[in-house]
């Protein structure tokens, strides 16, 4: 079990190192390349997220149903194939269809990590959200590697900005190819005895809280999930633009990523033991992260000195740390052993939705009204989401 999260955490550290690379180029690259519009490249990101939606569906039944191995190979082969086309061929529109077809190659591939590891985090009894927290560090450890790299990149070759992700998921290609023994091994063993360990008194909670409550508390957390990702993936996107606008280059807008990843790796341990202490139930923790990440953004409106970006997302991280692993605790606190991977799966389609909509849900405010009102409304909504929180019910355990 040990070498499949070893394995776990360097897929998805490579995954998300992919991430880095793509979102944040991609508003100026189709931009200032390929000479659209900012509503034009929101609303490419927002189909490119789409895709990946009906990708993280389409993976979810097949990781289940079929195999687990073929569903990681399957998206990391769509991926590769819409990679090696974006390298080659900068031409649009056909420069959006691969890039949506990457967004639901990364769909599938995404899903599939996710379901490993809640498969890993169900069979290690009192260990799930420690897997959760690592999984987290490691996709952050990821996205600043590939956002701090991509800044450089960028502006040496536009040819090596898309051909590195290829190398990136080839290389998965073959750790998934190579180790899928090792993957699949450990999982049979844990069902073998997962029979003997299984206690018949598993309290459901969708029974102790009742059916009404418990599917109300599914709609508050799908609903926070979506606001706050619309929200932060405004940093993937708009703000790469808000910061080229104020007269910051790629790589200090890049570095801010970094900066994030590497602050995040400090704060993170020590939030979750000051955390652990004040909040007994896991939704006031995330009520307070959400309204922490919300209130980052109130900076980001006067913001001409790079100091006042680099504390934005200071404060930001803070209020991620907090947030981001306690969602899948507190999903795999709602479920059971026969419904963890349906509720897991939750979090990353909504995630996905949030992404999807957000960059062009953002370009069109910017371009109605301006920035200063889509950071005010980042702001109101994300507070306002946080409130509801109060209204899921949560057992004590």
């Amino acid at each position: 079990m040990r070498s499949q999260k070893l394995w776990l955490l360097t897929l998805n550290a490579t995954f998300n190192m992919v991430m880095g690379f793509i979102l944040p180029v991609n508003m100026i690259f189709i931009k200032q390349n390929l000479h659209q519009t900012q509503n034009m490249a929101g609303f490419s990101l927002m189909v490119y997220s789409a895709l990946m939606m009906i990708g993280n569906y389409l993976g979810g039944i097949l990781f289940d149903r079929y195999s687990k191995k073929w569903t990681l190979q399957i998206g990391y082969i769509i991926a590769v194939v819409s990679l090696i086309g974006m390298t080659f061929h900068h031409v649009w529109p056909s420069y959006l269809f691969m890039l949506v077809m990457l967004g639901f190659g990364m769909g599938i591939s995404y899903t599939a990590i996710n379901g490993y590891t809640a498969f890993v985090a169900e069979e290690t009894v009192g260990d799930s959200r420690v897997l959760f927290n690592n999984m987290y560090l490691a996709a952050n450890l990821g996205i600043a590697i590939g956002s701090t790299a991509v800044g450089f990149i960028f502006e040496w070759s536009i040819f090596f900005t898309f051909f590195i992700p290829v190398i990136f998921f080839i290389a998965c290609l073959l750790i998934v190819f190579f180790k899928s023994g090792v993957l699949d091994q450990t999982n049979e063993e844990a069902e073998k005895t997962h029979d003997i360990v299984v206690d018949d008194e598993e309290v459901d909670p969708k029974i102790a809280i009742g059916q009404k409550r418990f599917r109300m508390n599914l709609i508050i957390l799908s609903l926070g999930i979506f606001i706050m990702w619309m929200g932060y993936t405004q940093w993937d996107s708009n703000m790469s633009l808000y910061m080229l606008g104020h007269g910051f280059s790629k790589k200090e807008y890049s570095i801010v990523f970094t900066i994030n990843a590497a602050s995040l790796l400090l704060i993170q341990p020590i939030m979750n033991r000051i955390m652990s202490k004040l909040f007994k139930l896991l939704k006031n923790q995330i009520l307070v992260g959400i309204t922490i990440m919300g209130l980052s953004f109130l900076l980001l409106p006067g913001a001409k000195q790079y100091w006042m970006y680099v504390v934005s997302m200071l404060i930001l991280t803070v209020g991620e740390s907090m947030v981001f692993p306690t969602i899948p605790a507190l999903l795999n606190k709602m479920s059971t052993s026969k419904n963890r991977g349906n509720l897991q799966s939750l979090y990353t389609i909504m995630g996905s939705l949030g992404r999807a909509v957000g960059p062009y849900a953002g370009s069109l405010i910017v371009t109605a009204l301006s920035f200063a009102n889509l950071f005010y409304g980042i702001t109101a909504t994300m507070i306002l989401v946080a409130l509801s929180l109060k209204g899921v019910k949560e057992l004590e355990k």
